[in-house]
């Protein structure tokens, strides 16, 4: 009895003892504030009485002694300051603004040593902000008389971390307000920067460890441009931690695809103010590359997918091919994500697998558009698409359109890795009715042919042609054709984006020759290039100079024994805005367009876009179609205008009015206006 009475004693001193700790941590936990303890009696009585929720201590910061040149640096540190940061918080003593100053002096010196300064030198001042009589008189109702002689800088030193006021002085000085007002005087938080001499660097060693042996040496000119570092530059953090990855990237270059990064060691003569990085590499076995294995693929072949690997069998490891791989498949339309990448290890015969990882979308979609102008009425189109119809890419694209000079239906499939990769068989069929000034009647036409990828931005197209038409033209009445012939078209296209480019080029050369299938006397071959060119004034494209041109001509026959589709004509919302849809060139008596043998039209736009989601675009065009194969003269007509854009998440749509600056009496009218989705070209 007398041993449980013993233990059970213990017991309860061991609680008994644990209950002033528990009441003291729930104590410090509660007084936690930028004003330490004060609050709890620790600090003057007059902190006591005004350190609350309505008293607080308004402060503003500079930071001075930093070349002003140094943009990028002095943004850093302002971005970084807690002080800057909690501005519009302000603490409620000075000892709570010394506290943050204090927490910035570590802050500042990691950035300044991030930008190649490590022997940095920070203090920081908190003095007073002077206030005008004015000012007092304003914000107080009474004059204050300000002690000159009054010690209220607080300073601290980066050599020592210590400061030189203590929070209960902080305490005290916060209760040093205003006289007959409880708002403590504003402050001004000043760090003084002595950057020092910034640090170069002065050497860069490669140290890669083969499954052989090791080798440590300088780097070459050719390597340490490839890491993007240059000797004498200066040392900042930023470059030399990406050009750990890029010297990784260089040993996989050279057929390493296992290669990664070791231990980085950097090293600073503080007497010669350079610093000297050696970067530590593990480059594992070189290799070829072997079979590749495909994951994720649920209604595409798999063995669809690698086809679309850029590389021969046996071929060298290269991780450009493993990118160029990875563009070919996510710009097919067929995955949400594709990831391509060696997995190890590498093989007994050298060969190191490859594996595709894909994420399928959805395979088939609707969709459609409306547009309007004064010269073409109202008119809509609809579309339906397969974009993977038998297991392997296959696109199939019916549409639909319609307006007050044509209607008619599409037919478009294409078949990408048609016997070889990076090259599609295509094939479209139109069947349209035509209602226009120039002509009227039925046309069907049909294209089988190969595009061929001919570089990165550059594609190529050839196939055979047949087209029948019944149309009555202005100076061929009754006309019925049947024509065969090729088709061969080059392009060109490093655009941004298909609908609204701000930057890169667009050009295209089209070469058709036909042929009489009905009657062999007619022959003839048409060329066309066409060409446009965007440029941003300004990082983010909002404002985008735009410029385009085309220019053609037609060989072997007189414009009277063309087909009235084939020959050239200009004007409208696709060529010459402010006059009528092909109503620029040669007329008839009755103002009938009647097309010519060449054309020739320019383009200017400045787009800018004033908002988010609102833009307006002037431009000038001009142009002109002529009856002969070579324009006479260069005579072109002109138009101006005024667009507005409305930015949506698939495009701007577009509204468009433009004036004619040549206007033909009887022929134009005073304005045209059209409304589109995306831009005019």
């Amino acid at each position: 009895m007398t041993d449980y009475m013993f233990r059970n004693f213990r017991c309860n001193r061991r609680r008994a003892a644990f209950i002033p700790l528990l009441m003291a941590g729930t104590l410090l936990a509660g007084c936690s504030s930028d004003d330490g303890i004060s609050g709890f009696g620790f600090g003057s009585d007059g902190a006591v009485q005004h350190n609350d929720l309505r008293t607080t201590v308004p402060y503003s910061v500079e930071l001075t002694g930093i070349d002003p040149h140094e943009e990028k640096l002095i943004e850093s540190l302002n971005e970084t300051s807690t002080a800057r940061r909690l501005q519009s918080q302000p603490p409620g003593s000075r000892a709570g603004l010394q506290r943050r100053a204090e927490d910035d002096l570590e802050r500042f010196q990691a950035v300044l040593r991030s930008n190649g300064f490590y022997d940095a030198e920070i203090t920081f001042d908190i003095e007073e902000k002077e206030v005008s009589g004015a000012d007092q008189a304003a914000g107080n109702g009474s004059d204050t008389d300000t002690d000159a002689d009054s010690d209220a800088d607080t300073k601290s030193n980066t050599d020592t971390g210590n400061s030189d006021t203590t929070a209960a002085d902080g305490d005290q000085e916060n209760s040093e307000t205003v006289a007959g007002s409880d708002a403590p005087k504003p402050v001004v938080l000043t760090y003084h920067v002595d950057p020092g001499t910034p640090y170069l660097l002065d050497g860069v060693t490669f140290k890669t460890t083969y499954p052989d042996k090791v080798v440590e040496r300088a780097a070459t000119d050719a390597e340490l441009e490839q890491i993007h570092l240059e000797i004498g530059q200066r040392a900042r953090a930023n470059p030399i931690i990406l050009a750990e990855q890029f010297g990784v990237d260089v040993l996989r270059q050279d057929g390493y695809p296992l290669a990664k990064a070791g231990d980085r060691r950097v090293v600073a003569n503080t007497a010669e103010k350079t610093l000297s990085v050696t970067y530590a590499f593990e480059a594992g076995a070189q290799a070829n590359f072997g079979a590749v294995e495909v994951k994720g693929a649920e209604e595409v072949d798999p063995d669809f997918i690698a086809g679309y690997r850029s590389w021969g069998p046996g071929q060298k490891f290269n991780p450009d091919e493993i990118r160029t791989t990875r563009q070919d498949l996510a710009k097919s339309n067929l995955f949400d994500s594709v990831v391509v990448k060696p997995v190890g290890p590498v093989g007994e015969t050298g060969e190191v697998p490859i594996e595709i990882t894909v994420v399928e979308r959805k395979h088939r979609s609707v969709g459609g558009g409306v547009n309007f102008s004064t010269a073409d009425g109202p008119g809509a189109n609809a579309f339906w698409e397969h974009r993977n119809l038998f297991g392997r890419g296959e696109k199939l694209r019916l549409g639909i359109e319609a307006s007050g000079l044509e209607q008619g239906l599409t037919a478009e499939f294409r078949k990408p890795q048609f016997l070889r990769r990076r090259q599609a068989l295509v094939a479209e069929s139109n069947a349209k009715n035509h209602d226009t000034d120039a002509y009227q009647g039925t046309l069907f036409d049909n294209f089988v042919g190969v595009e061929r990828k001919l570089g990165e931005n550059w594609s190529g197209t050839f196939g055979v042609t047949a087209e029948y038409s019944d149309l009555t033209g202005t100076d061929s009445p009754n006309e019925q054709f049947y024509l065969g012939g090729l088709r061969g078209i080059l392009k060109h296209d490093n655009t941004d984006n298909p609908l609204d480019p701000t930057e890169g080029n667009r050009f295209e050369i089209n070469v058709s020759p036909y042929v009489g299938l009905n009657d062999s006397s007619t022959s003839f071959t048409s060329v066309s290039l066409s060409g446009s060119q965007y440029l941003s004034i300004d990082d983010d494209g909002d404002y985008v100079m735009a410029a385009r041109a085309r220019t053609g001509t037609i060989i072997g026959e007189e414009r009277g024994n063309l087909p009235s589709n084939k020959r050239f004509y200009s004007g409208g919302g696709g060529s010459i805005r402010g006059y009528e849809y092909q109503k620029v060139g040669p007329l008839a008596e009755d103002g009938d367009p009647l097309g010519g043998r060449s054309v020739l039209e320019v383009g200017f736009e400045f787009r800018a876009r004033v908002t988010e989601s609102f833009g307006i675009v002037p431009f000038i065009e001009g142009g002109n179609v002529y009856e002969r194969s070579e324009p006479g003269d260069i005579s072109l007509l002109w138009a101006t205008g005024l667009g507005f854009r409305y930015y949506t998440a698939v495009g701007p749509l577009r509204f468009d009015i433009a004036v004619p600056l040549d206007k033909r009496e009887n022929v134009d009218d005073d304005y045209q206006f059209y409304i589109s989705l995306g831009q005019a070209f």
